[in-house]
C-alpha cells in the first residue's frame, strides 16, 4: 500500500506596474509556463540564491588562513578586568558601562 503525501497549497498575491506584468507576462508565455508557474519558479529561484548566500561563508584562500588559524590559536580575553571595574550601575537586571575612548 503506498501512502500519498498531498501538499497544501497557499495563495501568493503580488501587486505590481502594468508594464511589469506585461513582461512576465510575455516572459511567461515564452516559456510555455503560465504567469503563476513562471512567478512561483522565479521566486524559488531568487529565495533559493538568497539563501544559499546567507549559509555559505566565502573566503580568500588568505582569510580563511587566517579564520582556521585563530580557530587554532584564539586570542586571549583581554579587558575583561578593565570592564568589571568600569561596571557602573545594576538595576533592575540593566547594566551600564562606561565605555573608554579607543586609542
Amino acid at each position: 500500500m503506498t501512502t500519498s503525501h498531498a501538499q497544501e497549497s497557499v495563495r501568493l498575491v503580488a501587486r505590481a506596474q502594468k508594464d511589469v506584468q506585461e513582461i512576465i507576462t510575455s516572459a511567461a508565455e515564452l516559456s510555455g509556463a503560465s504567469m503563476s508557474q513562471f512567478l512561483i519558479d522565479a521566486a524559488l529561484e531568487k529565495a533559493k540564491a538568497v539563501m544559499e548566500r546567507n549559509r555559505v561563508l566565502k573566503l580568500t584562500q588568505e582569510g580563511a588562513d587566517r579564520f582556521f588559524e585563530a580557530l587554532d590559536n584564539p586570542p586571549e580575553i583581554q579587558h575583561l578586568d578593565e570592564a568589571y571595574k568600569a561596571h557602573k550601575d545594576y538595576e533592575d537586571g540593566v547594566s551600564t558601562f562606561k565605555r573608554k575612548p579607543r586609542p
